[in-house]
C-alpha cells in the first residue's frame, strides 16, 4: 500500500473538515456558557456579531475580540481547538483585503510604501472577521448541534430553514466520511511507485467518481428519512425560567453592547 500526494491531500481535507463539524467533548464540559440556555447563547452571540461587524475601530474590535477569548477560557474550550477554527477565516480575509494596504490613497509610513489608513483598514478588517469567527466558534463549540436546531425552533426561525440546516450538516458528515473511505480503497489498490503524471491522471478519475458516489449516496439518505417517517422536526422541551448561568451571560453581552456604544 502506498501513498501519494492526491492521497495525502485528500484525506488531510477531510480529516479536517470532520474534526471542524463535529465539537468533540467540549458541550459534556462545566464551563460558562455549556450552562446557559441555547436559545439565550445564540441570541447573545447574534447581538455580539451584529456589534461587532458595524465597528470601524481597531481598539474596539480588538476589544470585542478579547471577549471571544475569554467567553472560550471561561467555557473550558482547548485552546488548539478554539484557534484551529478561528485562525483560518482572518487569515483569508487578509489575504483578499492586503492590497488596501496599498491602493488606499493618505500619508504614507516613513519606512514603507503603505498607507496608514490602508493599514488601518487592513488590521480592523482582519481583527473584525476574527472577533465574529471567534462568538459563533464558542457558540458552535459548546452547544450540540441538535440543541442548537432546537433554539432555532424555539425562536419560530422558519421550518424550511431549519429543516435545511440539518439535512445540510448531517450530509457533510456522510459527505466527508465517503471521502475518507475512497481514499482508504485507493490506498489498499495501490502498488506501484506513485509520480506526477499518474496522479495528475487519477485525480480526475477519482473526482469524478467521488461526484458519482456523493449523488447516489444523497438519495440513499432521501430514501432512508422517507422511510422513517420523513425529516419532520423533533418536540422541543420549553424551560420555564432562565438560570443564573442565562442572566449572567446576559448581563456580559448588555455590558459589552453598552461598552462599545459609549466608547
Amino acid at each position: 500500500m502506498r501513498t501519494d500526494l492526491l492521497d495525502r491531500t485528500v484525506a488531510g481535507i477531510a480529516t479536517r473538515a470532520r474534526w471542524f463539524l463535529l465539537a468533540e467533548d467540549v458541550p459534556d464540559r462545566r464551563g460558562f456558557l455549556q450552562a446557559v440556555a441555547p436559545s439565550v447563547k445564540l441570541l447573545g452571540v447574534l447581538a455580539l456579531v451584529t456589534v461587532t461587524v458595524v465597528q470601524r475601530d481597531l481598539s474596539t474590535v480588538a476589544a470585542l475580540a478579547g471577549v471571544a477569548v475569554a467567553l472560550a477560557v471561561l467555557s473550558r474550550v482547548p485552546a488548539r481547538t478554539f484557534f484551529g477554527r478561528v485562525t483560518g477565516p482572518p487569515t483569508f480575509a487578509l489575504v483578499v483585503v492586503a492590497p488596501q494596504a496599498v491602493l488606499m490613497g493618505g500619508p504614507t509610513f516613513d519606512w514603507v510604501p503603505l498607507s496608514v489608513a490602508g493599514v488601518d483598514y487592513v488590521a480592523t478588517f482582519t481583527v473584525r472577521v476574527a472577533a465574529c469567527v471567534g462568538f459563533l466558534s464558542v457558540l458552535l463549540l459548546t452547544t450540540r448541534f441538535a440543541d442548537l436546531l432546537a433554539a432555532l425552533r424555539r425562536l419560530r426561525a422558519p421550518t424550511v430553514a431549519v429543516s435545511l440546516l440539518a439535512i445540510t450538516y448531517r450530509y457533510l458528515l456522510l459527505f466527508f466520511a465517503e471521502l475518507e473511505r475512497m481514499v482508504r480503497a485507493r490506498r489498499g489498490r495501490t502498488l506501484a511507485d506513485p509520480n506526477l503524471r499518474r496522479t495528475w491522471r487519477d485525480s480526475g478519475n477519482f473526482v469524478g467518481t467521488f461526484l458519482l458516489r456523493s449523488l447516489e449516496r444523497g438519495e440513499r439518505v432521501q430514501r432512508a428519512a422517507r422511510a422513517r417517517g420523513g425529516t419532520g422536526t423533533t418536540p422541543v422541551r420549553s424551560r420555564d425560567s432562565l438560570s443564573t448561568a442565562d442572566a449572567a451571560f446576559g448581563l456580559v453581552v448588555l455590558a459589552t453592547v453598552a461598552g462599545v456604544g459609549l466608547a
